[in-house]
């Protein structure tokens, strides 16, 4: 049985005529000026988790061939690069830096960019990627000038990953990445993230959810964090114990603070707010699946709440 491969690729490829658009001029024009608050240093560590986290998770839900991703993100972000420097100023943004928050906001919002255009045009099921001669492969790794070699891979997603789900399934994948980190890093610290058993009440759960918030903030994410709780806990169902609880995590100068609100401004459904991915991941390992957030933006400050309803 012969299968066939589209000849294009899972999105139009990035081109001039995308990124110079009247709808990419006109989004520039009224996007909100990157903010110049004091915050703090990203941990590098912390950063390129951030970063690898959304690139594999996209790698791993086989949507887009990974060499146009990284075409379409350079593109994306030489396109948009100089406009946001010269809305900070000279000086402002240390290009390459993922430490430095200026940039890293940058970075997420092309990067967040690009993963939203590759999961909400009709993504194909089949398709072909450049890829590098697998180990054991009688095909040579390198040409004659010792430049790395590709080859055409047909790549097929599981049927059973539709277009519907790859917006949150994304976010549960960065989700648990980072939440797995996060646990690996200081599991065996006075900071671990506590292990609150299975569907534990609001005010248990509301000690990991802070944790995490933490831990964030130690790795430079926001200059500070709080975390609230609204709740009506009870046993509402015959045999088990129901939780309705409402969790306001309030973020002062997130290292997303202007991506996070570009991103909103322009209607991309997914979204890289890294703490509430990982936090609704950390409620879901609790035992409870029915989690919906919210986000907003008021000056420096982000609000993220998460209802859990079960």
């Amino acid at each position: 049985m012969t299968t066939n491969v589209a000849s294009s690729l899972a999105a139009e490829p990035v081109q001039a005529k995308d990124t110079d658009s009247v709808k990419a001029i006109l989004q520039r024009k009224f996007r909100p000026k990157p903010p110049k608050v004091l915050r703090r240093k990203l941990s590098q560590d912390f950063a390129v988790l951030l970063m690898r986290s959304s690139y594999n998770a996209l790698d791993e839900m086989d949507c887009i061939a990974m060499d146009q991703f990284q075409r379409d993100f350079f593109l994306i972000r030489v396109a948009e690069y100089q406009i946001y420097t010269n809305n900070l100023g000279a000086g402002m943004v240390q290009q390459g830096d993922l430490t430095d928050p200026y940039y890293f906001d940058f970075i997420s919002y092309a990067q967040y960019k690009t993963i939203n255009r590759a999961v909400t045009n009709d993504p194909l099921v089949v398709f072909e990627e450049q890829q590098v001669p697998p180990e054991g492969s009688s095909e040579e790794k390198t040409d004659s000038k010792g430049n790395a070699r590709f080859i055409p891979v047909v790549v097929k997603r599981d049927p059973n990953l539709t277009n519907k789900m790859l917006i949150p399934t994304h976010s549960k994948k960065v989700g648990s990445t980072i939440l797995d980190k996060l646990e690996e890093t200081f599991g065996k610290t006075d900071s671990k993230i506590p292990n609150v058993g299975n569907r534990p009440d609001s005010g248990t759960l509301l000690l990991g959810i802070r944790q995490i918030v933490t831990l964030f903030l130690i790795s430079g994410y926001a200059f500070k964090g709080e975390v609230v709780v609204e709740s009506n806990d009870g046993d509402t169902r015959k045999g088990g114990k129901s939780l309705f609880a409402k969790y306001v995590i309030t973020l002062d100068a997130p290292v997303t603070l202007w991506s996070g609100k570009a991103l909103q401004l322009e209607g991309d459904p997914l979204d890289n707010d890294f703490t509430s991915k990982t936090i609704t991941e950390y409620i879901r390992r609790s035992g409870y699946n029915n989690i919906k957030s919210s986000i907003k933006f008021d000056g420096s400050t982000e609000e993220i709440t998460i209802t859990v309803n079960n």
